[in-house]
């Protein structure tokens, strides 16, 4: 499970996947030649912004995403995965109870985590 909050917009987004237990190998998804191609990370995140000095960002995008397990399959063989993206907009009062249960932390944390005072 995964979860974003923007506090701007009043939006909790929630990212639920399926992950084996006995999985290990996932694809890794930098862009570039792999000497490791199944040494990668079940899921990522990503924040636009300058890929260096002087240069344009990407986007501008945020994104959440799983991987299905890394497998080299037969002519007729298949794999499954589950990702599911749900955009829940609202109050702070109505979103936090959500965030308490699904995320285990309150939009207040979240907000905080980001913030410094």
């Amino acid at each position: 499970m995964l979860g974003a909050y923007d506090a701007d917009n009043k939006v909790l987004t929630i990212v639920q996947f399926d992950q084996p237990a006995d999985v290990t190998d996932y694809v890794n998804s930098l862009w570039e030649l792999q000497d490791k191609p199944f040494g990668g990370d079940v899921a990522n995140s990503y924040n636009d912004g300058p890929v260096g000095p002087g240069q344009p960002p990407l986007g501008p995008f945020f994104e959440m995403e799983s991987s299905s397990p890394a497998a080299s399959l037969a002519p007729g063989e298949s794999l499954a995965h589950l990702h599911r993206t749900i955009h829940l907009t609202g109050s702070n009062k109505a979103l936090d109870p959500v965030a308490r249960a699904v995320l285990g932390v309150s939009l207040a944390d979240i907000k905080s985590a980001f913030h410094s005072n």
